[in-house]
């Protein structure tokens, strides 16, 4: 799963900034928190949670903040 997460970083990071408009950013954050609990050998099942949780979180409480500027 290591491979998939740091994919998807990726993917993210060049969509982010090909658009330029915060819409994948919060997405690339969660994929490199599950990307490291991958990295110390954590269950696939806890990497989806956090990477959903992170994802969401970063986008609740940033997104906000970001349009505002």
């Amino acid at each position: 799963m290591i491979i998939f997460w740091l994919a998807l970083f990726v993917i993210l990071l060049i969509i982010e900034i090909i658009t330029v408009g915060l819409t994948t950013i919060w997405f690339a954050g969660g994929s490199m928190a599950a990307l490291i609990v991958a990295a110390v050998g954590g269950p696939v099942w806890l990497q989806v949670i956090l990477f959903l949780v992170v994802s969401f979180v970063l986008l609740f409480f940033t997104r906000p903040w970001a349009v505002n500027i």
